[in-house]
């Protein structure tokens, strides 16, 4: 568990981004490319919304704003973003990593959290590896460091 964890709704981002990486990774590695990629939004929603939590001032446990309480990634972004860029916050020592123009973050044809309820096979494999790709590069740059430093 986290130091970011919540015990009113048990929210523990910084583990939940690394238990759906690996489960999105295994799923990938079994062909089962709708979950693999459904999971894979997920990884990096909840790095997101740890870089919020810890650039939150004065307490990084307070409760996410209720504007960041959904699953948009390009809102989540552009607010994670903005405290990362700041020089005092906790973030600006993390690098936040997302590759600009993904097709992951197309409001359109990227991912979105109603993808589980699509047809089987509405994810494909290239876009699965595309996404997990991509869902990596956000993860590894910064909650591993987060953790090794005692900051989550």
């Amino acid at each position: 568990m986290s130091r970011l964890a919540r015990s009113k709704d048990d929210d523990d981002y910084p583990d939940a981004a690394q238990k759906h990486l690996m489960d999105a990774d295994l799923l990938l590695r079994q062909g089962r490319y709708d979950g693999a990629g459904y999971l894979t939004g997920y990884v990096v929603e909840c790095v997101l919304k740890t870089y919020i939590l810890v650039g939150q001032s004065p307490s990084p446990l307070a409760k996410v704003a209720k504007a960041d309480r959904h699953h948009r990634l390009n809102d989540l972004s552009q607010s994670a973003l903005r405290l990362a860029a700041m020089p005092s916050a906790q973030t600006a020592r993390y690098p936040l990593k997302m590759t600009t123009g993904h097709p992951m973050y197309d409001v359109k044809t990227g991912w979105r959290e109603q993808i589980r309820y699509r047809a089987a096979a509405a994810v494909t494999a290239q876009q699965a590896q595309d996404w997990l790709t991509e869902a990596r590069a956000v993860y590894a740059p910064a909650l591993p460091q987060m953790k090794l430093d005692g900051v989550i």
